[in-house]
């Protein structure tokens, strides 16, 4: 499970759950085609990143056996790739199909033509062992 937090013009977070894939460096999360109520341009979360590029991506592991419980927690900077510009397209280009790897549904649902980018600044882990 991952969830991402975004913080809007007036310091009010906002949080939202996303499927991500992570290249060794940075962390991509897709703003794909599922059905929406707005285009991707105009989600908040987008909003918020064109105005604060600072963000939480919170990755956690639920078990009922407690003693496996555990999370990571990115704290970074985020970005907006698009197919605009050609060093984008390639960042995109290598986004996509790492998504394409890890989850099988989007075979069927497009991955959209923006996504987030996530310069990883201080990385915390936790686990209950």
């Amino acid at each position: 499970m991952a969830r991402l937090a975004t913080v809007d013009s007036e310091n009010k977070p906002h949080l939202v759950p996303v499927v991500f894939v992570f290249d060794g460096k940075y962390y991509y999360v897709p703003l794909d085609e599922k059905i929406k109520k707005d285009k991707p341009e105009r989600l908040k979360r987008v909003k918020n990143i064109q105005q604060n590029p600072n963000v939480v991506l919170l990755i956690d592991e639920y078990n009922e056996d407690w003693n496996k419980l555990r999370f990571i927690m990115i704290k970074g900077r985020a970005s907006l790739i698009g197919k605009k510009e050609q060093h984008n397209e390639l960042v995109l280009e290598k986004a996509h199909k790492l998504l394409y790897r890890k989850y099988h549904q989007y075979k069927k649902l497009g991955i959209g033509e923006l996504c987030i980018k996530i310069d990883p600044e201080k990385v915390i882990t936790w686990k209950n062992h």
